[in-house]
């Protein structure tokens, strides 16, 4: 059989990335008989080379007009391949061919991201009708849609219960790190790891209220790993602006090796995050055997099972008993990695291709 996957999204960092890039090599490796035309921004250097891949490139950017036009018509062009996977909710209006979708979130609609000039806000809620629209019809036009929890499947149901027999949940896998390499900034110890982008629902700004109310009763250190934005140049300046550059340090676009050895050397995972429709960190944080504190909400409880200290990340004082406890030396459970396999996601996802063709 024939698929088309468009992994334009691979070249960013963070979950989505993360995802269209270790399905598809899953993919391609475990069905060497299949064939793959994977749009790409551009060819990745360190994919294995297969035979069974052919490259597409392709400047058209996301979220765009072109998008929605001149890349349906490129995946129109592909006359031999009888099924699109497109790991988000972008699927371009003018794709003619049948398509599976991945859905991750509603983070865009939960959590607006524009500037505090009208123009910003005017402009994003343009975006945001636009967007909400075009999920909408992706949602009806595709024929199966994939969700990485069963929490944003019952999001998904609450907006559209006709959706229910196209639904499959398919977790995400736990990608392992190369081996750790110290990093060559200075990192004061002991300290609590951060992982992840800086956007306003990701609650890093509890952690500045954490410390203005218990900065006495708190020896840690704070390291944030997070890439370079105007999320994270502002939370850069508003810890600035708190004088708290001495006890919460941001670290932009930090490689594998460098995670590695952060995860190895912190005291615990802090994820404060108001909404998660996965939530990789927490993982990864559990597969170097290091506590993980977590908000208690979104898909993170139905994830991590009994395996975090939760806290209610409205309330800096739940995340500082959180951290307390962490002292108590909670047994961590290893069997709660095991669902989490790109292996297994992978072989979900094909059956799940051969469920619409046949």
């Amino acid at each position: 059989m024939i698929f088309g996957f468009d992994a334009r999204l691979m070249s960013v960092p963070g979950g989505l990335g993360r995802y269209a890039g270790e399905l598809l090599r899953e993919l391609t490796e475990q069905n060497p008989s299949d064939f793959f035309v994977v749009l790409v921004k551009k060819i990745p250097a360190d994919f294995p080379i297969h035979q069974n891949i052919r490259w597409v490139e392709t400047n058209i950017h996301w979220y765009g007009l072109d998008e929605q036009i001149k890349l349906g018509r490129l995946m129109n062009a592909q006359k031999d391949v009888q099924l699109w996977h497109t790991p988000h909710w972008n699927v371009p209006i003018t794709l003619r061919k049948p398509f599976v979708m991945t859905f991750h979130d509603f983070i865009f609609e939960e959590f607006p991201t524009h500037d505090k000039t009208v123009r910003g806000f005017l402009n994003y809620k343009f975006k945001w009708i636009v967007w909400r629209t075009l999920l909408t019809i992706n949602l009806y036009r595709a024929r199966k849609i994939i969700t990485i929890s069963n929490f944003v499947r019952e999001q998904i149901l609450r907006r559209d219960p006709s959706a229910a027999k196209k639904i499959e949940v398919i977790y995400n896998g736990l990608t392992h790190l190369p081996p750790a390499v110290a990093p060559t900034f200075n990192v004061e110890k002991p300290f609590f790891l951060m992982v992840g982008n800086s956007y306003p629902h990701k609650n890093h700004a509890i952690v500045l209220k954490l410390l203005k109310k218990y900065r006495a009763q708190i020896s840690e250190h704070f390291y944030l790993l997070t890439h370079r934005d105007r999320f994270s140049e502002a939370l850069q300046k508003t810890i600035s602006d708190a004088n708290l550059s001495d006890r919460i340090h941001i670290v932009f676009d930090a490689s594998d090796t460098t995670l590695a050895w952060m995860y190895e050397n912190c005291k615990a995972l802090v994820f404060p995050s108001l909404s998660e429709g996965f939530g990789i960190p927490p993982l990864e944080a559990l597969s170097y055997k290091k506590p993980v504190v977590a908000a208690k909400t979104s898909s993170l409880p139905e994830i991590l099972g009994d395996e975090a200290y939760w806290f209610d990340p409205t309330n800096e004082a739940t995340l500082f008993e959180a951290l307390l406890n962490v002292d108590k030396q909670k047994i961590f459970n290893e069997s709660v990695l095991k669902k989490y396999s790109w292996t297994v996601a992978a072989k979900s996802t094909r059956n799940l291709y051969q469920s619409v063709l046949y």
